[in-house]
């Protein structure tokens, strides 16, 4: 398995697609459990990991990254209030394909914007260091989703 950080998440993105998909056309309400889970998995890996590092590598990248800590803040409102649904509550429908397309929407800027101009900028060692922190950030990564704070807010790079 490849160490560049944006292999994996792409290989993530490639995850949640598939059980998006799995809801979407399946109607696999089986599907939301993992969804979440490794929304939240990747959500801490992107926040906790890329989007810090990245910033100090590239800082003309902070207003981007700024933009999708937000979408992740409103994400992990969705999917909070979702874990704690049953599947046949009335919104629960709903509020599992909003999420969906929030995180869909994401992920398609992450990988035609953002992800190519990092690639262009960064060096393949500090994506493959990024990528190597991002696996020891997954062995501590939260499993299920949780109500977060109304700040969402990093201010130093762990080492």
């Amino acid at each position: 398995m490849s160490t560049d950080a944006i292999v994996m998440l792409r290989e993530g993105h490639k995850e949640l697609r598939r059980l998006m998909r799995s809801y979407r056309v399946e109607g696999s309400t089986e599907a939301v459990g993992p969804f979440l889970r490794a929304l939240t998995v990747y959500g801490y890996l992107e926040r906790e990991g890329m989007y810090p590092r990245v910033v100090v590598l590239l800082p003309e990248t902070e207003p981007d990254v700024l933009g999708f800590v937000e979408e992740h803040h409103i994400a992990d409102v969705l999917a909070a209030e979702l874990y704690d649904m049953r599947p046949d509550a009335v919104a629960f429908d709903a509020k599992t394909r909003l999420l969906m397309d929030i995180v869909e929407r994401h992920m398609d800027a992450e990988e035609h914007r953002w992800f190519p101009r990092v690639r262009a900028a960064v060096g393949r060692r500090d994506l493959q260091e990024i990528g190597a922190w991002l696996t020891r950030l997954a062995d501590r990564a939260p499993q299920r989703p949780h109500r977060p704070s109304s700040q969402v807010m990093w201010d130093t790079v762990a080492a």
